[in-house]
């Protein structure tokens, strides 16, 4: 019996290391393409950025210069002045401020509410209305933008308005228009902007909760809307966080519904747009030599949203893996 153990002990030990060295292989190998991914990822936005950072501070005359590629010999902050004039800045960015940050913030409570009664209430048409807050994920804007504008051009609720103007004589449907409440409305019902997202993302992390919770706030006579705001809310700030950034930034970048909903007064997004143009309304310089202009243009747009995931980027990056946004 000895014997026979001694001659099968090399054969065990071989198989046994061809297993750990193809275990190691392959950690190996998955980690070399983890890591070069997002080193690649990682450099595409850096450059981008450094690129920026570099046009931006640059002097006109250094612009078409051969000779300087990233840092420039010298520096100013002339290009900053061109384009808050030609962006309207400080104004732009109040508009941006009370309507698309405030519009995804409100955004942020309402998909909360929505994913709270799809997760944690059984009641007829429950799958049918989560369906349909996901089917919003896939719809893209473009297919509802003109019937949207449409009902913000004549604003009614389910008639009721249209039906009145028609006895009074007289349209009394009113023109949202050129006013916040296109995103806001939208956003306080749950419908806003990438809302089928945010309600799957709370809806997964709703689900997780344990339902002591919401029974001992019932033993103390909490209804359901109470239970939700004192107890629910407080214990979600890892996903209202997600959602929060997803949100603030989607509605900053956004351009297509604020061109479409505004004719003037227009948020960052369409002013950046437009700033070749309004450069040389100001100045007179064409849109070829006002490159460093635009460059800062491009880093103040980018500027407060990059300082916000600065701060929060340790809280953000760990509340993915407890948001339940791949489960």
């Amino acid at each position: 019996m000895n014997l026979f153990q001694k001659s099968n002990r090399p054969a065990v030990d071989r198989s046994t290391a061809r297993l750990m060295f193809r275990y190691r292989a392959t950690n190996f190998l998955v980690s070399f393409f983890r890591y070069a991914f997002l080193i690649c990822i990682g450099y595409i936005i850096i450059m981008q950025l450094l690129f920026v950072v570099s046009y931006a501070f640059r002097p006109e005359s250094q612009i078409d210069d051969p000779s300087v590629v990233w840092i420039p010999r010298s520096l100013t902050l002339e290009n900053f002045k061109i384009a808050i004039e030609a962006m309207d800045y400080f104004r732009a960015l109040g508009t941006t401020m009370g309507v698309q940050v405030l519009s995804g913030l409100i955004e942020v409570f309402s998909c909360s509410l929505v994913a709270y009664g799809i997760a944690r209430f059984r009641f007829k048409g429950r799958n049918l209305i989560f369906f349909l807050a996901i089917a919003m994920i896939m719809i893209p804007p473009q297919m509802t933008a003109v019937p949207m504008s449409l009902n913000f051009a004549h604003f009614d609720v389910f008639g009721i308005l249209g039906l009145i103007g028609k006895i009074i004589g007289k349209d009394i449907r009113p023109n949202l228009l050129d006013t916040g409440f296109t995103f806001w409305l939208p956003s306080l019902f749950g419908v806003g902007l990438r809302s089928g997202l945010f309600v799957f993302i709370y809806r997964q992390f709703f689900k997780g909760l344990p339902k002591e919770l919401e029974e001992a706030a019932y033993i103390d006579g909490a209804n359901p809307l109470t239970t939700y705001i004192r107890v629910i809310l407080p214990s979600s700030g890892v996903a209202m966080l997600t959602v929060s950034i997803f949100s603030i930034v989607w509605h900053w970048n956004d351009y297509y519904l604020s061109v479409l909903y505004f004719s003037s007064n227009y948020p960052l997004s369409v002013m950046l747009d437009q700033i070749n143009s309004n450069i040389f309304n100001t100045t007179g310089i064409l849109a070829g030599g006002a490159d460093g202009a635009a460059m800062a243009g491009v880093f103040l747009f980018i500027l407060p949203p990059l300082i916000m995931y600065m701060i929060l980027q340790r809280k953000f990056i760990a509340s993915i893996d407890r948001v339940g946004i791949v489960g």
